[in-house]
């Protein structure tokens, strides 16, 4: 596993379990307002990150007690380029398609905090959708 393989999957797990927490919230408070919701996924921004950095450390460590030499980040050549161009392409779509559906909710009437549940959860999964792309990408070509 190389470092920018292991670096989309952290990304990938981030997306899962933070979307899995902010979901399990929103549904245990279906009346929330604005203000609550905001929070929430204010502390799910910031929880994304800790995750991430914490997750990089110890996966890092892990991979080199397994591999036996320390993990190390490779430079980026034209693959890598490409991977990453086509990896974003894909998280850009549906970032997109997850900002039009909440403009589309507000504009037909729903709760301006379901809109937001939405808008987030398209760009949580954008960023899965980048990792997964990455980690396809890198093992299929």
């Amino acid at each position: 596993m190389t470092f920018k393989e292991m670096n989309a999957g952290v990304m990938l797990l981030s997306a899962v379990v933070i979307s899995a927490w902010v979901l399990m919230g929103a549904l245990g408070d279906p009346g929330a307002g604005v203000p609550e919701v905001a929070t929430r996924l204010g502390w799910a921004m910031v929880a994304s990150v800790v995750f991430n950095i914490v997750a990089m450390i110890v996966f890092a460590i892990l991979v080199s007690m397994v591999q036996g030499q320390e993990l190390k980040d490779e430079r980026a050549d034209e693959r890598d380029h490409a991977v990453s161009a086509r990896s974003m392409r894909n998280g850009y779509v549906v970032a997109s398609a997850g900002g039009a559906a909440a403009i589309f909710l507000w504009a037909f009437g729903f709760d301006f905090a379901v809109g937001i549940y939405v808008l987030f959860g398209g760009l949580m999964l954008a960023g899965a959708t980048d990792a997964a792309s990455r980690l396809y990408y890198y093992r299929v070509g």
